[in-house]
């Protein structure tokens, strides 16, 4: 039994009737070599036989009574493969716009909570032949670095490797009852106290250490010392040795303009998908001496900016981008977990001139990067630990039912992410692995989401909007390829 983060737990409390905390991916096989050409069939054997190595797969939630203290993952006593993996279809032709509309319906649907938060769909009927797999996995036990380590697990590397190896063996474990939940929460509660004030000593520290300021030090000390007489002669040989200068950096702005998806969603979803050759990405780069992320940027900036204007809705502030960081050390105990930040970027789109609009994006993401560095992401992060799950599901339902994102300007306008991914085919028994497109998910005030993964030679986005507040998003598909071109010929 595991206990979640108080991150992994904010993905459980974000949902209502209209927000989802599951993200997904849909990745596009050629299912020709795949046994029997069945992927549905070749899938469950992968899922049997390495099922030990994957224990989100197996892991079901148990909630704390009344909400006091985070939930725990439990290994599920009555797992059941069957329910979770399943077979689905688009109708001839199985065209592009189709394919979207399926998955569209399905991520309009939550995850069963008394189960563990996944689903897999096999959809056949792609035109051409092709196979699409959708993975659908709640936030709460995965964030975009963990998934790219899982579609590591399942696929392979050999286009000859099959499936045939007996299922694998784990342990299941016993549903806690709610009286040992209880028990559990008396005693971190006891512990808690001394966890909150060496959370605030190291978090205040590491502010000291990133903006030179010495009194920021001394009132971390302050903390962490007794009271008695010894806090006045730290306080003393600190004002007496004290040569720094406050001068915490700069704050760049981060309110963001209204724009027709800046509001209260709706249950229903789009999505939509385009991929982009990764050797484009590259030369963009090169040219301006930007990051790729800069370039990814760019590219979103562009779609935004030409899908307001020619619909008379292009703000005169610029568009402000949420970007999510990934935290991870390498050291992490748990991989099946979230560690991630976000920093908050100018998108530059007032700016009409290609080339201008993303110096200005790189610009933009340096100084989002500096400002992110001034707290550690892992102080950030331990500070949603102490919140009770009951309290934040309850200000999320009020968000919601109060409609506040129809009434105020949005911290920011959407989440634009960059997922790294591998660079050499993978295959599923056989099946080998064509595209893979990021399904996300949003949220009341963000109704659209852009998202992008890489993978062998390929840029692979997809964009997932409110259906009410965004009706025509596969016009971001077309938008976001002119974008491309339009960097390449300034070249």
């Amino acid at each position: 039994m595991k206990q979640l983060s108080g991150i992994d737990a904010g993905f459980l409390a974000m949902e209502g009737p209209t927000t989802f905390g599951h993200v997904s991916s849909m990745n596009v096989f050629e299912a020709s070599e795949a046994p029997g050409g069945s992927l549905y069939d070749a899938m469950y054997k992968v899922l049997s036989q390495r099922m030990d190595q994957v224990p989100l797969f197996r892991r079901r939630l148990v909630e704390v009574p009344m909400g006091l203290d985070l939930p725990y993952w439990v290994e599920d006593p009555a797992f059941d493969l069957d329910f979770h993996l399943r077979h689905h279809a688009v109708p001839p032709p199985g065209n592009d716009e189709q394919v979207g509309e399926v998955i569209s319906r399905i991520i309009a649907r939550p995850l069963d909570r008394s189960r563990p938060l996944w689903e897999m769909y096999i959809i056949e009927g792609l035109s051409g032949g092709r196979v699409a797999q959708l993975t659908k996995i709640h936030h709460a036990a995965i964030d975009g670095a963990a998934g790219a380590q899982l579609l590591a697990i399942l696929l392979d590397t050999d286009p000859n490797h099959r499936p045939d190896a007996p299922a694998s063996e784990w342990h299941a474990e016993r549903i806690p009852s709610d009286a040992a939940l209880l028990q559990r929460t008396a005693i971190e509660y006891m512990r808690r106290p001394e966890k909150v004030i060496r959370l605030g000593v190291r978090s205040m520290r590491d502010l000291a250490a990133s903006t030179q300021s010495g009194g920021m030090r001394a009132l971390a000390d302050m903390v962490a010392q007794p009271l008695p007489g010894p806090l006045g002669d730290l306080m003393r040989r600190r004002l007496r040795g004290a040569n720094e200068i406050d001068s915490p950096p700069a704050l760049p702005p981060t309110r963001a303009p209204r724009t027709p998806f800046n509001r209260t969603i709706s249950a229903h979803r789009r999505f939509a998908f385009v991929n982009v050759p990764l050797a484009e990405g590259k030369k963009i780069k090169n040219a301006y001496g930007v990051t790729f992320n800069d370039v990814v940027m760019a590219l979103c900036s562009a779609t935004l900016r030409r899908y307001l204007d020619e619909r008379a809705a292009l703000p005169e502030d610029p568009l402000v981008a949420m970007v999510p960081v990934s935290i991870r050390t390498g050291n992490e105990t748990d991989t099946y977990q979230n560690r991630v930040s976000a920093l908050f970027a100018n998108l530059y789109t007032h700016e009409k001139d290609p080339v201008d609009r993303l110096q200005g994006i790189s610009a933009s993401m340096t100084a989002a990067k500096e400002m992110h560095a001034a707290i550690p992401a892992e102080s950030l992060t331990d500070f949603t630990q102490f919140a009770p799950p009951a309290l934040a599901a309850r200000a999320m339902r009020l968000y919601s039912r109060t409609k506040i994102a129809d009434r105020m300007n949005p911290p920011f306008n959407l989440v634009i992410s960059n997922v790294p991914g591998p660079n050499v085919p993978l295959y599923a028994a056989g099946a080998k692995l064509e595209h893979f497109y990021p399904v996300s998910t949003i949220i009341d005030g963000q109704g659209l989401n852009m998202t992008v993964q890489s993978y062998n030679g390929s840029l692979d986005f997809g964009f997932v909007a409110c259906r009410d507040l965004v009706p025509d998003l596969w016009d971001l598909k077309g938008y976001l390829l002119d974008a491309v071109q339009e960097l390449l010929d300034t070249i």
